[in-house]
């Protein structure tokens, strides 16, 4: 296996990856509008860690949803190796 073997197997990846969240994203708006407007209100000093982590302001947005930018900087990244040790 060479270089491009890998990257095509890297994009076939991405590509399933950003199909996976793009589906699971319609399921949970689907989801919101079967359940109706419902209204949390955190308290900030009473969140978990993860959360803190992520958007302590938007309980809406998980760690999954935020796949996509590490997996795009690291595309670019891998995009960017490739490119430097091309023979």
């Amino acid at each position: 296996m060479d270089g491009y073997d890998y990257l095509a197997g890297f994009l076939i990846f991405f590509l399933f990856f950003i199909y996976i969240v793009w589906f699971g994203y319609t399921v949970k708006q689907e989801k919101e509008k079967e359940q109706g407007d419902n209204i949390k209100i955190n308290p900030y000093d009473n969140i978990p860690i993860h959360r803190k982590l992520i958007d302590k302001k938007n309980p809406k947005v998980g760690l999954f949803d935020l796949g996509n930018h590490v997996l795009i900087a690291g595309f670019i990244l891998v995009v960017i190796f490739i490119s430097l040790n091309v023979e």
